[in-house]
Formats: C-alpha cells, sequence, structure tokens
C-alpha cells in the first residue's frame, strides 16, 4: 500500500502539506521458496479477494479525499505465474523504500500455518562457497549439483559464486529465457539442492566452520525474511508503522507424520510466532495480532470458517491501518511548496554532478565578480551536462557567496513550462506581491525591473534559467527584448542554451556586443569518464575485468558525455567476468544506449506493456505517480489484456497488478525521478533525450499520440471510477468474432474537488477540509486537448464544479488562460462571455471562491437567452458541498451592462494607435505611431504583435473579409490571413514610398488594391500582381461581382469606371450628377442594380442590365450640409448614412428616405453603425463617454455601452459577429448578438419608482413616473404587459388577492383587472395616493387639497369622505381604521364613516413621528415619538404601554422605520454602514454592522421578523479597473435570531427601490427601469422561496402594441365636492 502526496490543502498563504514519500505496505500472504509453489498463493485466494474489494479501495478513496494523499497496495505475489514474482533482494528493496519514504504504515504481515521453503541464496562469498563444497564432499553428498547451480563470478566485490538460471546464465532478476524442458529440470533440481545445502550448513555449523549469523540466509523462509528485515534492527517508530496478524489453526494430530524437512519448517514457523514477534511486543509495542481457531479432525479447516476469519480480518486491517494512517499523516506539518517543483530539481541535477568540469570556476569568478553588467550565457552540446553544472552552481553559490546571504533562484525549462509560467514563477519567488499580475506584457516589465532595479539595500539576486532555447512557444516567439540591456550590481544571470541554435546564441551576442561572458561547455575527458564508470560499479558492489575495461575505454573515446556514462554503467552492472565484451557489443550514441535499456525492458516485462508505460511516462503533463501509471495501465485495453488470468471465465474485476508497475519503475530508477510538483511527488524523465527516444521509438503518429492522451484523460476525469466497468475487446479460443467484456478496472473516483467523508479533529489537529484535486485540474485540460476531444473540453470549461474548484485551487490566471484558448476551438462566443465575466469579477472570487454562482448568477444567467446551454454553468452543480444551500438567489434577473473585452498592447505605454481595420471573424490589427502591428481579437484580453521584426515599419492597414493588408514605410505590401494566423506573407509589386493605402477588395483568390490620391488599381491572384487598371481620376471605392471577373471603380469626381480585367476590356464609364466625389457603392446584381452614394450623401441609382450602357433610374439628394461621416450597409437592402447632425436610413431598393435621427442637444454624431438583423444602430457621439444604441422604430436610445473612460476614435463591425471600439490606447470589442439582447432586455429606461406585489406574488408591477405601469412575470420571467395611462402615474397599488391595480394619473383613478382591462377611471378625486384595504373590498383615495375618499373597488361607489388631511396614511389590519399623523397625533379614521374614532397623543406632549401595525395582532399599533419614547396602543381598547426610551444616538428615523409582523423587531434607523434595531421580545437595542454603507430607503425587515433585507455599497477598494461589482450596490439578507448572513447578492445595477413579500421574495426596482426578483432562502430555518429553476429574462420590444393595455379614452365616473351636510 502506497500513500502519494495529491495536491494537499490551500490557504491563502498558499501554503500546502507536502507528502513528498510514499506510503506502502508490502502484503505478505505466506508464500514460500525461492520460486513458491502456486498452491501457496491459493491458500489465501479468500483473504486476498476480500481485502482488495472490500478495504483498499475504501482506504484509498479515504486518504484521498481525507488527506489528499495517494494510497497503494504492493504484493510481490500478486502475479499469476510465480515466474513472474520478484526475487528475494529486489522484494527487500521495495520494503526498504517503504520504510524510508512512508507517510504511515508500511508493512502488514499474515502469519498461518505456512512457513515456506528456505530461499536460497542468490550471491555466496567464494571462500564461504569453498567451504561448503569442501564439507559436502567430506559429506559424501552430489558436489555437482553445487556447481551446477552456482558459478564464480569475478566482477563482484569480493568475488562469489551467483545463482544461475535454468538455462546455466548469472540469473538477473525478472528476466525470463523460454525453455520449457530446462524450466522443468530446474525446478526437480531446486529441492535436492536445498536438502544438501540444510545437512552441509548445518555440519558446517556443528563443525564452528560457520557461524549461526552466515548459516541464517540458508534455513530462512521469504516469510521469516520479509518479517525480520521489517522489524529488526528498527526504531520504535518504524516498528510501530508496521502491523501483522498471525492466525493458528488447532486441528488435533495435525502434526504427526510429517516429514523431517517439514517439521524443520513448522519448528522455524513456531520460534516466529511464538518467540520473535511476541518479543517485538515486549520491547517495542509491536502492533501484533494473533488468532487460534479450533477445527474438527475430521473435517479441518472448512471453506466457511475461512470465510468467516476472512471477513473478520478485513475489518481489522481496515481499522488498524486507517487509525495509523490517522496517526501518522495528520501529524505532517504544513511547508511552503514549491509549486513547479524546481528546488526539487536542482536538488536532483546537483546530485548528478560527479566529474568536476572547468567551467564551474568560471561561473564561480562570475558570481563573485562585482563589475559585472551582462549576463553569463553558457552553451554546449546535447547532453554535456549544462543542466547539473547549473545546479551544482546554485547549490554551491550561497557557499561561494557565503558573506553575502545571496538570494538563489533556479529554473529548469521544459515542455510543460512558457514563457509566461517562467517569468510569473521567477517574478513571485523574487517578489510575492507580483502574484496577481498575468498580463504578459505586465510580466516582462516586471521581470525586467527585477533584474535591473532591485534595490543595493537588499542582498545579491542570483538567477539562473537552464534551456532557454528549450522554452515552448505557447506565448509566441521568444522576444529577447525582455533580458535588460544591463543587470543592476546586485543581480547576476546565468542562463543555458543548446549550441545547436546558433541563430539565438548569435542574437544574444548582438544583443550583449560588449559582454566578455559568454561560455562553452567543452567535453569531458574520457579518462574522467572511466573513472566515474568504476565508481558508480563499486558502488553497488561490482567491477569489470582488464579485458572488458580496455573496449569501455575506447567507447569513451568517441563519446565522452556524462549520460553515456550512465547508460554503460547499466550494462556493465550486469556483465559476469565470463561476459564476452567487444569493441561492436559496445554501441556509440546515448540514443542508441536508450534504446538497448528499452530492449531490455520489452524482453523482461513484455513489448507492449512497456512500450504503453513509456508512453504514458513521456506524456502526462506534470509526471505520473506509480499508482496513476497502474490505474492508467489498467484502463489501457492493450494492457490488460496481457494480465488476464488464465483460463476461460474472466472475473468482474481486472487491473495490473502493483508489483508489476514497481518491478518495472525498479528497472529504471535513475533515469526517472520523483519531483515535487504541485504537491505531488510525480515520476519524470531525469534527461530530455529519453522522451525522444519514445517518441521516436513508440510514438512515431499523431494517432498514437492521441491514444494515449485519450486514456489519460479518461482516467482523469473518472470515466471508469466508482465500479464503472470498461468494455474489453477479447478474441476467445478459435471464434474469429471478438467479444466484449465489461470489467472494473478498479480504478479511483476523480472529483473537482477532494471532501472528506468526515471531520476527523483533535486537540492537536484541526478538522480535514475539502481541498481542490489538483492533478485533475492542471493535467485533464490539457489531456483533452491533445487527445483531439475539443468539445468534452468546452463542455469542462463551462462546468460550475470546474470553474468553482479552480477558483478555490487559486487557479484564476490558469483558468483564464484554458477559457482564452479553447474559446479559439470550439463555443468560440459562449467561452469568451464567461471569460469576460469570471475576469471582471476576478478580485471577488480570489478572495471568496463560493461567490462564484452569485456572479454566475448576476452577470451570467441573464444573457442565457443567447447562450442557452451555458445553464449548466449557472445551476447548481449536482454535487453537495460546492455551493451553500443558504442564500440569495435570482428569480427574474435583470440585464448587467453588455460585457466587453478590452484587450490591452505593450505599445500603447510607449505611442498611440494610429490606424485601424476589423475582419469578419472578430480580428482587429492596430497599426502604432512607431509602425508596430498589433492584432486584436474577440475574448482575448492580450493582443500580440503581428510580426516582431525591427525592420519592418508599417504606416496603414486596411481590410476585407478575413484579410488584412498592411504597407510598410518603404513601400512594401504584406498580406495577413486572420483564419490561419500565421505571419504575414510579402506580396511582390513595385515599391511605393510615402503611398497611403486607400482601400483592398478580396475576391476569393482575387486581390484587389487601391492607393489614396492615385488612378490605379491592382490586381492580385494568389498573392502575384496580374494587371494594373487605370482610370481617369483619383480612386475612391472599388467594388466587383461576386466571380471578381467585374469590377467597378468610384472616383473623385463622381465617375464610375467598369472593368472586365481578366479579359482587358473596358466596358463602361459614366458620371453622377451632382460631381461630387464617390464615397461606395452598392451592387445588387440580381436586380441588376448599382447605387452610388457620394460625399454629400447623395444617392444614385444606375440600372446595369445592360452592362456597357448604365442608366441612371432614381437619385436621392441629402438637405443636410456637410460631408458624409461613413455609411453602413446591412445587406438587407437598409443603407444608414451618417453626418454630424443627422443620420439618415435609406431603402436602396425603394429609393426611399425611411427614417431621420438627430443627436442629443449639444452632441454631434461622429461615426454609426447598423447592428445586423435588428432594429438597432450604434451611435458614436463627440465628448460621449458612452456608445448609444437606438431604436429605429421609436427613435429612442435603449442602451449604453461603456468604454472604460476611454475616448473611442474609430467604430469597427466586424461582420455580423462583434463590434469593436477603437481608442487611441487600447481596443474594445463586444458580441453584436449581447449588445441586441441587451437593448431588446425588458426595461423602461427610467427610474422605476415603485415597485407592488400582490399576495400570490406570481407578477410584480412597477411604475417610473411616466405614462405606463409594467407588469413582471415572475415566474414566466417576462413582461407580460403595460398599463397605458393619459397621464404621469404618480400612485399604485395591488389588491391583496392581485385581481385589482388602482392607480393615479394626472388626478383620474384609474381601476384595472390585472389581466388588462381598465374597468373604470374616475376623475375629480384630486387624490396623490391610493390605498387599498388588506382584504380588497375597498380603496381609499388620500388628498392633500381636498377630502379623502373611500369606496367600493368592484363599483367605484363611494362609501364615505374623510375631512382630514393624514400623513404617511395607512390602513388598518383588519381594514377598519385609516390610521394617520396629524398635528404630532396619531389619528384613527373610520372607513365606514369617515370620522376619527381613537386618537393617541404622547405622554410626554411630544410628536408621533413613526408608526406600524403587527401583522399578528392586528388590534395592536407601535408609535415611535420624537423623544424616543416607544408605546404599544391597542385600537380596541384605546389602552396604551410605554414600552421603551430610546437613547438620543438611536431615535427613530420614520422613513427608516419598519416593524415585523409579530412585533419582534424594528428598524430604528441607518447611518453609514450600521443599521439600529430594536429587539422586543428580549428588550434590546441591537446594532449591526453592515458590509458597507447603506441608503437609507434600502433596509427592511421581512414579514415574519425573522430576516432583514437591506442594500449597501461594499467597503472594499477594487484594484481591477475591469471590475465593475465593487462599485455596485450588493443584496444582503441577515437573519434576525442570530445575525448572521444567510446570503448576499451582487447587484449589477444601482437600485431605485426594494420590497420583500410574505414568501421571502425581495422585489428590487432600477434606475435604467428594469426590475429584479431574488429569492432567499434559508435550511437552518427551513425558509425557502425558490419556486423554480431561474432562467434568462424574455426578450421583446418595450414598445409593441400587443403588449400595452390601453386606458378608457373617458372618465366613467365623477366624484364631486358635495356640501357639508350630506355626510
Amino acid at each position: 500500500m502506497r500513500l502519494r502526496a495529491r495536491g494537499g490543502e490551500y490557504s491563502a498563504s498558499r501554503t500546502e502539506r507536502t507528502c513528498c514519500v510514499s506510503f506502502m505496505a508490502v502484503f505478505r500472504m505466506n508464500v514460500t521458496g525461492e520460486i513458491p509453489s502456486d498452491k501457496h498463493r491459493k491458500e489465501s485466494v479468500v483473504e486476498r479477494r476480500l481485502l482488495r474489494q472490500r478495504v483498499f479501495p475504501r482506504l484509498r478513496e479515504y486518504c484521498r479525499c481525507t488527506y489528499g494523499v495517494e494510497f497503494r497496495v504492493i504484493d510481490p505475489y500478486e502475479a499469476a505465474d510465480p515466474k513472474n514474482w520478484p526475487a528475494q533482494k529486489e522484494r527487500l528493496q521495495i520494503l526498504e523504500d517503504c520504510r524510508r519514504n512512508s507517510l504511515g504504515p508500511f508493512f502488514v504481515g499474515l502469519v498461518g500455518e505456512q512457513y515456506g521453503d528456505a530461499c536460497l541464496p542468490e550471491q555466496i562469498e567464494a571462500s564461504e562457497f569453498q567451504s561448503v563444497l569442501q564439507v559436502c564432499q567430506q559429506m559424501g553428498l552430489r558436489t555437482d549439483i553445487l556447481e551446477r547451480c552456482y558459478q564464480r563470478d569475478e566482477n563482484t566485490i569480493p568475488p562469489s559464486f551467483c545463482i544461475l538460471d535454468a538455462s546455466g546464465h548469472f540469473k538477473h532478476p525478472g528476466e525470463q529465457r523460454e525453455n520449457p524442458n530446462k524450466e522443468n529440470n530446474w525446478c526437480e533440481l531446486l529441492p535436492e539442492l536445498r536438502r544438501i545445502l540444510h545437512d552441509v550448513v548445518n555440519q558446517c555449523v556443528q563443525e564452528g566452520i560457520m557461524t549461526h549469523e552466515k548459516a541464517r540466509k540458508y534455513f530462512q523462509s521469504a516469510l521469516e525474511n520479509d518479517i525480520r528485515y521489517a522489524y529488526e534492527d528498527h526504531s520504535s517508530d518504524d516498528i510501530a508503522r508496521c502491523v501483522c496478524y498471525v492466525h493458528k489453526i488447532n486441528i488435533p494430530l495435525k502434526s504427526i507424520g510429517l516429514p523431517p524437512e517439514k517439521q524443520a519448517q513448522f519448528h522455524q514457523l513456531t520460534q516466529l510466532r511464538d518467540h520473535f514477534l511476541p518479543s517485538m511486543v515486549a520491547f517495542h509495542q509491536a502492533l501484533v495480532y494473533s488468532t487460534t481457531t479450533k477445527c474438527n479432525c475430521l473435517q479441518g479447516y472448512t471453506p466457511e470458517m475461512r470465510l468467516n476469519f476472512a471477513v473478520g480480518l478485513s475489518e481489522q486491517i481496515h481499522s488498524d491501518l486507517k487509525k495509523l494512517i490517522d496517526s501518522n499523516v495528520s501529524n505532517e506539518r504544513t511547508v511552503i511548496v514549491d509549486e513547479f517543483g524546481q528546488k526539487d530539481l536542482c536538488h536532483i541535477f546537483s546530485s548528478l554532478y560527479r566529474i568536476e568540469r572547468a567551467e564551474a570556476e568560471h561561473i564561480k569568478s562570475y558570481l563573485e565578480g562585482e563589475n559585472t553588467k551582462f549576463p553569463f550565457i553558457l552553451n554546449g552540446r546535447p547532453c554535456s551536462g549544462k543542466t547539473v553544472l547549473l545546479a551544482h552552481c546554485a547549490s554551491q553559490a550561497s557557499v561561494w557567496l557565503k558573506n553575502l546571504d545571496p538570494e538563489i533562484i533556479v529554473y529548469f525549462i521544459d515542455v510543460n513550462n512558457s514563457l509566461r509560467q517562467l517569468l510569473k514563477d521567477i517574478c513571485k519567488r523574487a517578489d510575492s506581491s507580483s502574484t496577481c499580475v498575468n498580463n504578459i506584457y505586465q510580466l516582462k516589465e516586471n521581470f525586467k525591473r527585477l533584474l535591473t532595479a532591485r534595490s543595493p539595500s537588499k542582498n545579491p539576486l542570483v538567477l539562473i534559467i537552464d534551456g532557454l532555447d528549450q522554452l515552448p512557444k505557447t506565448d509566441g516567439q521568444l522576444d529577447l527584448t525582455l533580458l535588460p540591456e544591463s543587470l543592476a550590481p546586485n543581480v547576476k544571470l546565468i542562463i543555458s542554451i543548446n549550441v545547436n541554435r546558433p541563430a539565438l546564441l548569435a542574437t544574444l551576442k548582438m544583443y550583449y556586443p560588449d559582454s566578455t561572458v559568454f561560455c562553452e561547455l567543452q567535453e569531458v575527458e574520457s579518462k574522467s569518464c572511466s573513472q566515474l564508470l568504476t565508481t558508480l560499479l563499486q558502488e553497488s558492489n561490482r567491477k569489470i575485468t582488464s579485458g572488458q575495461q580496455m573496449y569501455v575505454n575506447q567507447a569513451f573515446k568517441k563519446c565522452s558525455v556524462p549520460l553515456y556514462v550512465e547508460l554503460l554503467h547499466r550494462q556493465a552492472f550486469h556483465w559476469n567476468s565470463e561476459s564476452e565484451i567487444t569493441e561492436n557489443s559496445l554501441v556509440q550514441e546515448v540514443h542508441n544506449n536508450i534504446v538497448l535499456i528499452f530492449d531490455h525492458l520489452e524482453r523482461k516485462h513484455g513489448k507492449d506493456v512497456v512500450s504503453k508505460a513509456l508512453s504514458y511516462l513521456t506524456l502526462a503533463r506534470y509526471g505520473i505517480t506509480a499508482a496513476e501509471l497502474t490505474d492508467v495501465l489498467s484502463c489501457d485495453d492493450e494492457v490488460l489484456a496481457s494480465f488476464l488470468p488464465p483460463g476461460n471465465t474472466i472475473p468482474l474485476t481486472v487491473r495490473v497488478p502493483e508489483v508489476f508497475v514497481e518491478s518495472l519503475l525498479s528497472d529504471l530508477k535513475g533515469f526517472l525521478v520523483l519531483r515535487n510538483i504541485l504537491g505531488t511527488q510525480t515520476l519524470f524523465w531525469v534527461s530530455r533525450h529519453f522522451p525522444l527516444v519514445v517518441c521516436k521509438r513508440y510514438l512515431c503518429s499523431e494517432e498514437t499520440s492521441q491514444k494515449i492522451h485519450h486514456v489519460l484523460s479518461e482516467y482523469f476525469s473518472g470515466s471508469w471510477a466508482n465500479g464503472t466497468a470498461k468494455p474489453l475487446i477479447i478474441s476467445e479460443g478459435s471464434s474469429d468474432v471478438p467479444q466484449s467484456i465489461d470489467i472494473d478496472r478498479e480504478v479511483p473516483s476523480q472529483p473537482w474537488i477532494f471532501s472528506p467523508p468526515f471531520s476527523i479533529s483533535t486537540a492537536k489537529t484541526p478538522p480535514a477540509r475539502p481541498h481542490p484535486n489538483l492533478r485533475k485540474l492542471h493535467i485533464l485540460p490539457f489531456h483533452l486537448l491533445k487527445s483531439g476531444r475539443i468539445e468534452e473540453l468546452g463542455n469542462q470549461m463551462i462546468s460550475q464544479e470546474y470553474l468553482q474548484a479552480m477558483l478555490q485551487a487559486e487557479l484564476a490566471d490558469e483558468l483564464f488562460l484554458w477559457l482564452e484558448r479553447t474559446s479559439q476551438l470550439v463555443f468560440p462566443k459562449k467561452l469568451q462571455l464567461l471569460h469576460i465575466v469570471l475576469r471582471s469579477s476576478v478580485c471577488l472570487l480570489r478572495n471568496n471562491p463560493a461567490d462564484l454562482p452569485i456572479v454566475l448568477q448576476a452577470k451570467l444567467l441573464p444573457f442565457l437567452g443567447v447562450f442557452p446551454t451555458l445553464d449548466i454553468c449557472v445551476s447548481p452543480p449536482r454535487s453537495e458541498g460546492m455551493i451553500p444551500k443558504n442564500g440569495v438567489h435570482t428569480v427574474l434577473p435583470p440585464v448587467p451592462a453588455v460585457p466587453y473585452t478590452q484587450c490591452t498592447l505593450q505599445e500603447s505605454t510607449a505611442s498611440r494607435i494610429m490606424q485601424s481595420a476589423g475582419s469578419s471573424c472578430g480580428t482587429v490589427v492596430v497599426v502604432f505611431e512607431n509602425g508596430s502591428a498589433w492584432v486584436c481579437s474577440g475574448g482575448a484580453f492580450e493582443g500580440f504583435e503581428l510580426t516582431q521584426s525591427s525592420n519592418l515599419q508599417f504606416t496603414s492597414v486596411i481590410s476585407s473579409g478575413n484579410i488584412f493588408l498592411l504597407s510598410t514605410h518603404c513601400g512594401k505590401l504584406f498580406l495577413w490571413d486572420a483564419d490561419v494566423k500565421r505571419q504575414p506573407q510579402e506580396i511582390q509589386t513595385q515599391k511605393r514610398e510615402n503611398a497611403i493605402l486607400e482601400g483592398v477588395l478580396v475576391s476569393d483568390d482575387k486581390l484587389f488594391v487601391w492607393w489614396r490620391g492615385q488612378n490605379i488599381v491592382n490586381v492580385f491572384v494568389d498573392r502575384e500582381e496580374q494587371t494594373e487598371l487605370h482610370c481617369t481620376y483619383e480612386i475612391t471605392c472599388v467594388i466587383c461581382s461576386e466571380d471578381g471577373d467585374v469590377i467597378y471603380c468610384g472616383q473623385n469626381e463622381s465617375s464610375v469606371t467598369i472593368f472586365d480585367w481578366s479579359n482587358g476590356q473596358l466596358l463602361a464609364t459614366f458620371t453622377c450628377p451632382k460631381d461630387m466625389p464617390l464615397i461606395d457603392m452598392i451592387l445588387s446584381e440580381g436586380d441588376g442594380m448599382l447605387t452610388c452614394v457620394d460625399q454629400a450623401g447623395n444617392l444614385f441609382a444606375w440600372n446595369l442590365e445592360i452592362i456597357t450602357e448604365p442608366v441612371l433610374i432614381c437619385e436621392i439628394h441629402c438637405a443636410t450640409l456637410g460631408k458624409v461621416l461613413n455609411i453602413d450597409y446591412n445587406g438587407d437592402n437598409i443603407l444608414l448614412i451618417c453626418k454630424r447632425q443627422q443620420m439618415q436610413l435609406i431603402d436602396i431598393y425603394q429609393t426611399d428616405v425611411l427614417d431621420q435621427f438627430t443627436p442629443p442637444r449639444g452632441k454631434t454624431f461622429k461615426q454609426a453603425k447598423i447592428i445586423q438583423n435588428s432594429p438597432f444602430i450604434l451611435a458614436l457621439l463627440s465628448n460621449c463617454p458612452f456608445l448609444l444604441v437606438w431604436n429605429c422604430a421609436s427613435g429612442q436610445c435603449v442602451l449604453c455601452l461603456d468604454t472604460a473612460n476611454c475616448q473611442v476614435i474609430q467604430l469597427l463591425k466586424c461582420g455580423a459577429t462583434y463590434l469593436a471600439a477603437v481608442t487611441d490606447i487600447s481596443v474594445l470589442i463586444w458580441d453584436m448578438d449581447l449588445i441586441t439582447f441587451s437593448a431588446l432586455a425588458p426595461k423602461s429606461g427610467k427610474r422605476v419608482e415603485m415597485v407592488a406585489v400582490g399576495s400570490s406574488g406570481e407578477s410584480c408591477y412597477s411604475s417610473d413616473g411616466s405614462k405606463l405601469v409594467w407588469k413582471w412575470g415572475v415566474l414566466s420571467c417576462k413582461v407580460e404587459g403595460c398599463f397605458l395611462h393619459q397621464g404621469t402615474v404618480e400612485s399604485m397599488s395591488i389588491s391583496g388577492d392581485g385581481n385589482y391595480l388602482v392607480s393615479i394619473a394626472s388626478g383620474d383613478i384609474y381601476v384595472w383587472e390585472t389581466s388588462g382591462e381598465n374597468i373604470y377611471r374616475i376623475s375629480g378625486s384630486q387624490a396623490y395616493k391610493v390605498l387599498i384595504t388588506p382584504k380588497g373590498n375597498s380603496g381609499v383615495a388620500l388628498s392633500e387639497t381636498g377630502l379623502s375618499r373611500v369606496w367600493k373597488l368592484e363599483s367605484g361607489h363611494a362609501i364615505c369622505s374623510i375631512h382630514h388631511h393624514l400623513q404617511n396614511a395607512t390602513i388598518s389590519l383588519e381594514s377598519t381604521f385609516l390610521l394617520g399623523l396629524r398635528n404630532g397625533d396619531l389619528l384613527a379614521v373610520s372607513l365606514w364613516s369617515g370620522n376619527v374614532s381613537k386618537c393617541f397623543s404622547c405622554l410626554d406632549q411630544s410628536d408621533v413621528v413613526a408608526f406600524h401595525s403587527l401583522l399578528d395582532h392586528p388590534d395592536y399599533v407601535i408609535v415611535s415619538s420624537a423623544s424616543g419614547a416607544v408605546y404599544s396602543w391597542r385600537l380596541t381598547e384605546d389602552t396604551v404601554c410605554h414600552q421603551f426610551q430610546l437613547p438620543d444616538s438611536s431615535l427613530c428615523q420614520p422613513e427608516i422605520f419598519t416593524l415585523s409582523s409579530d412585533g419582534g423587531y424594528a428598524i430604528l434607523s441607518i447611518s453609514e454602514s450600521t443599521i439600529n434595531i430594536l429587539d422586543f421580545a428580549n428588550s434590546k437595542l441591537c446594532s449591526l454592522r453592515t458590509e458597507g454603507p447603506v441608503p437609507q430607503p434600502y433596509a427592511t425587515i421581512d414579514v415574519s421578523g425573522q430576516y432583514m433585507v437591506y442594500i449597501c455599497f461594499s467597503s472594499l477598494v477594487c484594484q481591477n479597473i475591469s471590475c465593475d461589482l465593487h462599485e455596485k450596490p450588493m443584496l444582503v439578507a441577515i437573519r434576525l435570531t442570530d445575525g448572521e448572513t444567510v446570503g448576499r447578492f451582487y447587484l449589477c445595477k444601482n437600485p431605485s427601490t426594494l420590497n420583500v413579500s410574505e414568501d421571502l421574495f425581495v422585489y428590487v426596482g432600477f434606475q435604467d427601469g428594469s426590475v429584479g426578483v431574488y429569492a432567499v432562502n434559508d435550511t437552518k430555518m427551513g425558509k425557502t422561496s425558490q419556486k423554480k429553476d431561474i432562467q434568462s429574462p424574455t426578450l421583446l420590444c418595450p414598445l409593441d402594441d400587443q403588449l400595452i393595455w390601453s386606458p378608457l379614452e373617458k372618465p366613467n365616473l365623477t366624484w364631486f365636492e358635495l356640501p357639508l351636510q350630506v355626510y
């Protein structure tokens, strides 16, 4: 069993429990002998099966979920074929590795009734063997058997006799030679050999020739060897990590009749069970269990007894191991994690420094030097040892500079790195404050600043970067400008590169022309190689003969690189003194010797298995653990097929044996190293030449690599976890039809977040917490991409579980890179929107990842109408623990501001944008004043430079379709295809210095280019110039036919020339009447019509049915003065012409002006665009910080687009997909569909003044001070209609049953059925406010100038009139009185008579300032006075009780005073970030500290009195300029009983009103005229208001006729002022 670290716990300080070791328990099962017989293995099959099925999978999941560590089970005897069982030396090495590296228990032993045969020594010293041979002769035993089985080997130290295999060769563990006959003879010979050695060694001991200690190895079985190795000569702490189970089976008379050798074995077993193990318990408190089973002498040990014992044993082992794991793993200290294992690599590589190199002294001198302004550049051949040398120097630098205490940072670049990661990791290690920077240009600046502006007061910085030439081009070409021209005095920079990259070396020498610290690593002398080989062999107690050494020396003269020495050592280790070595037997070159190692592995373990294992080791991102390798191999069908048990019956669960993987990894030890990366120790190739050979040998095709990546992606996605069986296709017998069998591979689950099954908490250890599965987060997206499963990768990106885990793991920057990268492959617009939403809220999500669902609901949910499939991202995940059940959730979401991408460009800090052009695919190319060209695209927040050649200085850029054409200052033309995204290709044409491109037109492979101020059109086909077309005047615009053969050239003098350029013909020339320069032409080939637009905005339609004789058929003259700023054609016969003072929409087919628009007062138009397939126009105005969206039908501005406080200089419509706004420093890009959606979103455009809700809560109503009252469907998420009034709506109210809406507009009272019918309209009321009784029978019209009237709601008939003018009037809950303030008193006026029935006056003669009725106690009213006294007034008995006296600091604010239904709590006042609450039940005055300042109208208590809901602004200061949630308010729900926050919700707009219904729905009106509805859920109190799944609002045009319900044209009821005596 092995535990290996996986992920660990994250905290704010980026610390993580490091489990850099493995946990293994050798599972010992009483198997015997050198090659034990299979019958002994079968005796433990029940116990093994139960442990593998019931215990080990549970422990593995427990360890992964609780501690983030891996769990392995290595059974040396797991393989079906005994020949594949490891030899004793290999088995004990596995046990030793476990003891040294284990986090917890490392040995589990089972001791039963079988002792096993004695193990034959694999090696016997020559002197000892001669003594044994001599005694054997004296005893008259067969010495030929000894001489046949053992042979002298002079290459061992000391010389020894080594056991041979069946073929007569020296035995190498695991290596197989197929010869069944010899194998059988050998198996018959071994018992005789064992018997001879037993007798001879006993005689040697008796004669004193051999000691008991030396003789022990001849008598002990594998069982005793393992147990003694685990317990003997170890500390008590190590022994405490072992557990042993002894099972004695008591069968009477069982020892009678045993042969002598069996009796000897039983004696050995008794000594082990009854003496050795108890002594371990006595002296070391070892964990040893002993059980005795008594059996009947006739029946013996029955299967039922065995099964019962196995079940009990399984549960006991599970319990014991779990306790050992908890007690050991939980005590691990939390340490800082080297995230990408650079420190580990430095330690590993420095340990390989075994040959002194002269270049180390050069580096030492450089580090000790004082005036080193330039980097030290080390270059050398592949395999020359650059990496090892730099690692050695890094480890020695602190010694060389011990008086200066340097800060040393070393970075080894491999295929998993990128320039961004390199810069970010170095900057973070040098300056922890730069961790939040992820922009590649900012990282370059930070890196350069780190090397040039280091404070002299700081310790010296030594930065070592190995393999700069190996950096992948993930973030573009390597830009050496990131290196400073000179270093700070206390900064040393050392860089290594490959000499095979001469261009890079030459560039560095040009970059540092005055530098003298360029050093080439020289080859190692062959003598040093020979000495190193001798040392390596001696460390393994081996040597080679002088004859073998001669050929080795010759080989080193031909190849003297350190890696070659290591590879040759692997061969020489297996040479014996009889091995014949020739010049041809030693292979030259490193790669060829690596191939030899792989050949050896294939012979030993099988070609198919080895090829797959090496492929997984090579292609796995960030390495792979041994446990993962076993799992992945088990998931590989080709591999698993070779491990199926013999016979026709295939079990339901099959895995690759762990011991097989361990044996394979053992053979690669030294070439595979453990590297601590992301808190997990994973296997990596120590040299990059091994993966090169693997790729060339096993991964020669893209299809093969994709299969490997596919299996890895399936494993890390958990496709075959949790008992999910994977089909295996096999062929049975002679049948040609393959069969599919479902087999459970027993792989572990792969959740995004590991959640402990329960908390483990003691006084010393905190409870286990959920922690992210870092391996899956980092690895799965990579392998999905590499396996070609792009759609699955896209689906993963929109999984809320994935997003939540990435944020919880503090991998926001990594997440953004994956979103951007994936959006370029699949789901582009969806992922771009998600990317923008997350990036704009990253500051919130970094601090609290649990807020992700709230952010998605606030900013993404409203746009589900555009992208419905993003619902999986917004909806709560199914797994528990990801989203808290408590909270505030959206029911009816208002549409937030349209999200956009702000693409930053590095050059914007030093230069300004001069020109720009956009493509139909959403790509924008801008040219800066300094001549650089940069590319931006939708969803990408970082642009990239089009070319890094400093010789190219661009002057202009134009586009057509997805093709960009750029001109340089020297007159060259470059073409760049946005679809291909390669380097710009030069077009061969005559140079035109200082010429400015006017336009380009692309048609298939044809390209038409014209120039400003010239009368020439250049025609290119396949980027080669074909011809020039000459016109009479300066060309201003060009269009062509669909096939590109006919072109139309508009000119400066209102002239048009038509060419059939393919045939070299001039077809026609004609002139428009006004003699103004033409700015554009529109060709309708189907209609045979050409429309020309001139500079003044005049239109001319020409008939081209006879193309050689154009006929003018219509013209439209523009009456507005001024030049046309731009035109836009939507392809549907609608043309937009924009001037400073006017926009026109023209139907070119009907040649008619459809509409005209003028700018707001004091503004002028700068540019305008038509939004495709919508009724909207985008306009850019002068001195306006927004882009405005107009509704063509109404002429109203329906939307404003934020431009990030930048002045837009140009609008670019990129096809029908994107809109780009170019500023002088950046590019803003919007999705056109989102603009259209937001423009159609339901909102009135004016501030919501009030929101009313019926008792059912299915609909709510809003008024914004206009003539409309909006009815919002809460369940349907749409506007159900608008109630139109003949005047401004001043007040409204909804009846309790929700059937009636009563509103006041211009003095008239409108009574509506909420279905839309205006029942009656009353004039002459003089009312300013209307109230409806709780029972819904009557209404009260309050008037300040006349009588207030009470009338029957259903008929409109008056009941009575009220002469008193009451302030803050409300109706009592029993619909009996009208309560209100008058002259400092609280009056209760009867709704039946209109007379004052009750009057409340304060006892201290102060004025009543606020009052509130109690819903649960209708006859009580709570009254607050100006002096701070709080009374309860009982209306029925007219009794008063003085309840409280408030302090002056907490006096009641009348507009704030709110009371719960039961009178338990009251909101008294609000002061900045404090809400004062009166707790009536406990007679306490409480002050609640809010999360930010609370605007006074925005706090209320729900009807039940258990919750308070308020709106506040965050007090946090946000440094992210793209984040808007910090500036916007948040909606917070508080549980009043304990003051805990139930939930919060980020509002994306500024609110204007707040209302809470009985069922815990919160209704918020916003200043843009929209309404949001939110639900408060509190499972702790059993409160939930969620009625349905949240969804996006339904689109509508706010002024559609079918949505407006008209009122009665004239009032049908009139109220008159009657004489007083009538009443």
